[in-house]
């Protein structure tokens, strides 16, 4: 009769064990990954406590790294260096800014790894030149970022989904409850593949959102918020 010996199996069973205990051991629990996406604001206001009466965001998926050189191709350097000239603003010199950048990473799911950097330039009083020039600036650091993320092929916006981005631009630029935002105007630029969407909120507050505004992508979207106009009636007033 055979007999089985079953010590040399327990004991390579514990080492195997213990062998994958230890590689849990050495990988860190906590790890922001790298960056799946990124997202990036620009905004620009009057005096640096104040309001941003403009904003731009650029939302860019992040593809996989063809080589290790590629791996920073979206890190905190390069994205800055691409931003530097939306300091400017119609100026000579650069103007006042403030920066912020956030990294996040969740352990569920697709578990994607962001970067988000925000820029807020202050450029003194709000004129027709500085918007024109802030958003001839923005729209060709937005082209740069564009193409190192790889152009993505032109897709149609539909009506549906540049409602929905105009409406969650507004609420990330402006710190608002989308779902309260009400839709008023809306217009379609078939030629530019862009949507201009205007909102409201319930405290009469409104906003001018463009959807697409660089060269037709998507992900591009401009918030600016409409100065409210008083009218006061002056009939009978003495």
């Amino acid at each position: 009769m055979w007999a089985l010996d079953l010590c040399p199996l327990t004991f390579n069973a514990k080492d195997m064990a213990s062998h994958a205990a230890d590689e849990r051991s050495s990988r860190p629990l906590l790890t922001l990954g790298r960056v799946d996406r990124v997202r990036v604001q620009v905004g620009y206001r009057a005096r640096p406590d104040g309001p941003a009466y403009m904003q731009f965001m650029l939302d860019l998926p992040v593809p996989e790294p063809d080589s290790p050189r590629d791996l920073d191709a979206f890190a905190e350097p390069r994205v800055l260096a691409a931003l530097e000239p939306v300091l400017y603003a119609g100026a000579d010199a650069p103007r006042h800014y403030s920066l912020h950048q956030h990294r996040w990473h969740t352990s569920w799911g697709l578990s994607p790894g962001s970067l988000e950097i925000g820029l807020h330039v202050t450029t003194g009083t709000r004129t027709t030149a500085v918007s024109e020039a802030s958003h001839d600036g923005v729209t060709r650091a937005f082209r740069d970022l564009l193409e190192v993320a790889g152009r993505p092929e032109p897709m149609p916006i539909s009506r549906d989904a540049a409602i929905l981005r105009a409406r969650r631009g507004a609420a990330a630029a402006y710190g608002l409850d989308p779902d309260a935002l009400s839709l008023g105007v809306e217009e379609h630029h078939p030629a530019e593949n862009s949507w201009t969407v205007g909102l409201r909120t319930t405290a009469g507050d409104e906003y001018d959102v463009v959807v697409g505004f660089v060269d037709g992508y998507a992900g591009s979207v401009r918030v600016r918020h409409v100065d409210r106009i008083e009218v006061f009636d002056s009939v009978g007033s003495e």
